[in-house]
This record gives C-alpha cells, sequence and structure tokens, in this order.
C-alpha cells in the first residue's frame, strides 16, 4: 500500500487533457482576465473608465456609468499541450461572466456593481505509463472545479480628480482531484484516491484612480493621463477536504476541517488619452511565496505581471459616421511570472492580444478579443502550453433607476 501512495503522489508531467496541466497545482489556474474589452489591451485597464463596459479591474473605473449596464461573456479556450514526448490538443468554452452596474448617486458618482466571475478553474487529465518491477501499469490523474468570485462593489468620487471604490468578494467553490493506478500485468492490486476540497471565505479589493495626474504634475495643460492602483487583501478561506483511499485491500475515508490563506496583492497602471486613443500600462503583484496547501509540497512564488495596450476609435461623431468607423481597434500584450516552481523552473506565460468592439445599437455593444500565448518550457521535463483564447462579451443599457423627468 506504501508504494501505491508513493506512485500515485509523484509529480510526473505527461501530457494534458480539458485545459492546462498546470491547472493541477495550488489553488488551479488564476484568472487573469475581467472583460473582452480588457482582454483586447494586454489584460489591462487599471485607470480606464468603463461607460459602455464594466471593467472589473479596479472598483473606481465605474464611476462614469451613466445607466444601468449588464454585461455576459463568453470565452473559449484552445491548448496545445507539449513535451519532449509528444503533444496533445484540446478546446473548451464557456460562459465566464456576468455582471450588473448601476448608478445609485450620480452626484458623488455613486456606481454599485455586482458580478459573478472565475477566481480560478482546474481543469487537467494525464495519464502516465511505466513498469514497476516488470509490472506494466499505468497513473490517471484527473482535475476539475475551481474557485468563484460573487462580488458586489461601489465607486465614489471623494474629491475633483479622485475617484475611490471598494469590492466586496465571496469566494467559494469546489476542487475535486482523482488519482488511480491500474496494473496491466502481473499480480499486484491497484488503487485510487479521490479528493474533494470544498472552500469559502471574504475577500476585499480597494480601488482608486487620479484623473489629470500630467496636468497635476505641470506636463500638460490638459487632464490626459490617469493613474489607477487596486489592492487585494487576501482572504482566509475555509478548507474542508474528504479524502477517499480505495484499495482491493481496504477502502477508507478521511474528513478534515483546515484553512487556506489566498494572498495579499496590489496593482498600479497608467492611461494616457489623446485623440481618441487609449495607452494603458499595467502592473500587477501577489505574494504567492507564502502560500501553502495542508500536505502538499509544491513549491510557490511572488506571481507579477506586466501589460500594455492600445484601443482606437476612428469614429468623430458616433451617431452619424459609418459603420466601420464606429469600430474599436485593440491590441496589447503582457508578460506573466506565474506563481509556480516545478523542477526549478519557473513557469512564465507570454501573451499577445488583439481585439474590436462594435455597436449592435446606441446602447448595445459587443467587445471580442483574440489571445495568443505561451506557457511554460519542455525544459526539465515540463509541458509547454501553447494557449488561444477568444472571448466575446456583450454589454446592453437599460434605462432603469433613472428617475424620469417631472413635467
Amino acid at each position: 500500500m506504501k508504494k501505491i501512495s508513493v506512485l500515485l503522489f509523484l509529480v510526473s508531467f505527461a501530457y494534458a487533457g480539458k485545459g492546462s496541466i498546470y491547472s493541477r497545482y495550488g489553488v488551479g489556474e488564476l484568472n487573469l482576465f475581467m472583460s473582452g474589452k480588457n482582454a483586447g489591451m494586454g489584460n489591462t485597464g487599471l485607470a480606464l473608465f468603463g461607460d459602455s463596459h464594466i471593467n472589473l479591474l479596479n472598483p473606481a473605473s465605474s464611476a462614469f456609468i451613466p445607466r444601468t449596464l449588464l454585461s455576459a461573456t463568453y470565452q473559449y479556450r484552445n491548448y496545445v499541450s507539449e513535451d519532449n514526448s509528444g503533444s496533445s490538443l484540446f478546446g473548451t468554452g464557456n460562459i465566464s461572466s456576468a455582471a450588473l452596474a448601476f448608478p445609485v448617486y450620480d452626484r458623488n458618482k455613486m456606481v454599485l456593481t455586482l458580478g459573478l466571475l472565475p477566481y480560478s478553474s482546474v481543469a487537467y487529465e494525464q495519464q502516465i505509463s511505466s513498469t514497476v518491477a516488470g509490472s506494466s501499469l499505468v497513473q490517471s490523474f484527473d482535475g476539475r472545479g475551481g474557485i468563484n468570485s460573487g462580488q458586489i462593489g461601489i465607486s465614489y468620487a471623494a474629491a475633483t480628480d479622485i475617484y475611490v471604490g471598494v469590492t466586496a468578494h465571496y469566494l467559494f467553490g469546489s476542487i475535486y482531484r482523482d488519482q488511480t493506478i491500474t496494473f496491466l500485468s502481473g499480480s499486484n492490486f491497484g488503487g485510487s484516491f479521490h479528493q474533494s476540497n470544498s472552500v469559502s471565505g471574504i475577500g476585499f479589493t480597494f480601488g482608486g484612480i487620479y484623473t489629470g495626474i500630467d496636468k497635476a504634475l505641470g506636463y500638460s495643460d490638459t487632464k490626459q493621463m490617469n493613474l489607477g492602483v487596486t489592492i487585494f487583501t487576501g482572504s482566509s478561506l475555509s478548507f474542508d477536504e474528504q479524502l477517499l483511499r480505495d484499495f482491493a485491500t481496504n477502502q477508507d475515508t478521511l474528513t478534515q476541517a483546515k484553512s487556506i490563506t489566498l494572498p495579499f496583492g496590489f496593482a498600479a497602471g497608467l492611461s494616457y488619452t489623446k485623440d481618441r486613443t487609449n495607452y494603458a500600462a499595467d502592473f500587477h503583484f501577489q505574494n504567492w511565496g507564502s502560500f501553502s496547501l495542508p500536505g502538499v509540497s509544491t513549491s510557490f512564488q511572488n506571481s507579477f505581471r506586466i501589460g500594455a495596450g492600445v484601443e482606437f476609435l476612428p469614429a468623430s461623431d458616433f451617431i452619424n459616421d459609418e459603420f466601420l468607423k464606429r469600430l474599436s481597434y485593440r491590441f496589447g500584450a503582457y508578460v506573466h511570472r506565474t506563481n509556480l516552481v516545478l523542477n526549478g523552473e519557473s513557469i512564465n506565460e507570454l501573451f499577445i492580444s488583439s481585439g474590436l468592439s462594435f455597436p449592435m445599437s446606441m446602447e448595445t455593444r459587443v467587445h471580442c478579443s483574440l489571445e495568443y500565448g505561451i506557457r511554460g518550457t519542455t525544459s526539465s521535463s515540463l509541458i509547454k502550453d501553447s494557449v488561444i483564447r477568444f472571448t466575446v462579451a456583450v454589454s446592453a443599457s437599460e434605462l432603469m433607476f433613472i428617475q424620469p423627468p417631472i413635467d
């Protein structure tokens, strides 16, 4: 039984299915994407205000949403995972987020936002064939689930040119991991582990945007540059683990109540607007070096992400200009040192992106983005993922909650 346990918990690398094999570690693959518009600009936009979309990167960014706005996002992901022995292909898609924003007090730019989106996702399959003591065997690893964020936020005009906001996150979800070993020859018995982890907890994101920082510093006569910052407080999550061990000789179930702490993080970004063109650059940091999971020896490191993007809107008259001029065009890129260190190698990402938005009506926009990136490496017995993400977000306005004029 001890030999079987050791085999089941070996960190081995082969082909991955369903999604990235790197979602096997920690709390899964972290969500870097917040909206179709941000994704097209290299996942940047901390210092950009939303008007025709809900920018969930910064709770202060909703201050200038003029009326009730609803948003839903679909994302398709395609993975080509390869190691030194071969490659595999997998694609999957789903509705990834939904959000609602509406003004509650226009004088102070108080806009309430509600959202449901993924914080992390776990989706992988792995099989390894080998021979032990003359017996052929297959090890299978399977994972699914993740952590979701149900959240409520509000923005506020704290002073002239200073906008702040706060978002409360209710983090919840379940992560399932199955590991089995099957002997194809010999007289050895196989076995399996089935692990179910349920998590829940609360965290907060505080944000702010300072408009016209270039004018305040004397670099411009007009307000063209914004500075945005956010702070994530981290979260202490309850962690209920149930482990079923099933062997030919016996079966037992172990249930434990534990806790884990999602780490503190912060981000800062700049935006610059001129001639109907928005430029943005963001930096994100999270203190994953202090993170650990009970009973898991995987090494984690502090993560950081640097991105830049540009958006161009040709139309000078959005109502009367021709359709093609009313499209918004976006490009961007980012580099990301993830929170994983495996076999002594840091797992890094490099992504490029493009996107466009087009009007379905005066009150409805469709935001599309296409991202391509590389994650990981084939050196040190690791896996390299080539990832394509296609995102479609629909934002629609309503005149709800706006008091009609009184005759």
